[in-house]
């Protein structure tokens, strides 16, 4: 077995860029996260929004994101019914104001990769986002 690869310049070390989808059927809300993500030190990709399930999965088939922010709640559609088709092929961050046990438990067991509720600090969701999307961007 080869020895471990070492970096081959400080280009090596940085973190990959992200794509990142937020979907929240609140344009306050979807706007400002974005804002949020875009202003951040996170080395992004794109940042791109859905407010609907179906906005969500033609955004993600079109962009394939590292990283999908995820309401619980899309003005009464369901959001966790489309953590399975998006965890394919993004890790699935809910992002959410239900954060009682069994939304978690029904987040994670659908195969969210994360689980921030809406009142957390900003630097909580920040770095879930960028934890997320380095994994996604190392291959899963």
């Amino acid at each position: 077995m080869p020895p471990p690869r070492l970096p081959d310049t400080e280009a090596d070390c940085l973190p990959a860029p992200i794509g990142v989808l937020v979907v929240d059927d609140q344009l306050a809300v979807r706007e400002g996260v974005a804002r949020l993500i875009t202003c951040s030190a996170t080395p992004l990709l794109y940042v791109s929004t859905a407010a609907t399930g179906t906005e969500a999965l033609r955004a993600a088939a079109r962009l394939h994101p590292n990283v999908v922010v995820l309401d619980a709640d899309l003005d009464g559609e369901d959001g966790l019914a489309l953590i399975p088709q998006l965890a394919l092929t993004a890790g699935v961050l809910v992002l959410t104001s239900h954060g009682d046990a069994g939304t978690r438990a029904r987040a994670a067991g659908l195969g969210a990769s994360a689980f921030i509720e809406k009142h957390q600090p900003a630097a909580e969701l920040l770095d879930a986002i960028e934890r997320v999307g380095q994994q996604q961007a190392l291959g899963g």
